[in-house]
């Protein structure tokens, strides 16, 4: 049986959205309380029903069993954030805007994330992806935001 790791995902991101706006947005320190949740959440929604319930995320959060096809539009590219992946002690990152460019790029995913700080409602607009291969040196073993409708899921 073929399961369609693409509606998964969109269907986590969904929950996980109304959860966190709904339920634990309004608590003070909710961000705190909702990790646990979220972690269930995408476990029991994409994973278990996957038949991937004993792949587990690195510390990162990457996760190297969903790999992340983009879609690009005719004739064009995806406009990314990025950033070199953070090392452990690294304080602050710093995202910059670039482009995707068509051709063979190896994207796995790392969740969902907004441009919002812990308090606020989340949206979860984007994708954050680790590049593990690419034509694009620049992009090479950096981490990127696409725009969640920009890109379709799949098991590796």
């Amino acid at each position: 049986m073929s399961v369609d790791l693409d509606r998964l995902m969109r269907q986590y991101r969904e929950c996980a959205r109304h959860v966190w706006n709904t339920y634990f947005q309004p608590l003070e320190d909710g961000w705190h309380e909702f990790v646990n949740v979220e972690h269930a959440l995408f476990h029991g929604l994409v994973l278990v029903q996957a038949g991937m319930e004993n792949v587990r995320p690195d510390a990162s959060g990457l996760m190297e069993g969903i790999r992340m096809r983009p879609c690009f539009p005719p004739g064009g590219h995806l406009e990314i954030f990025h950033v070199k992946t953070p090392t452990e002690g690294d304080r602050a990152v710093e995202w910059q805007q670039g482009r995707l460019k068509p051709g063979e790029t190896d994207l796995r995913f790392q969740g969902f994330f907004d441009w919002a700080n812990h308090d606020d409602p989340q949206d979860y607009r984007f994708v954050r992806a680790r590049v593990l291969a690419t034509q694009q040196p620049e992009l090479e073993g950096c981490d990127v935001l696409l725009e969640f409708q920009t890109v379709t899921f799949e098991r590796v």
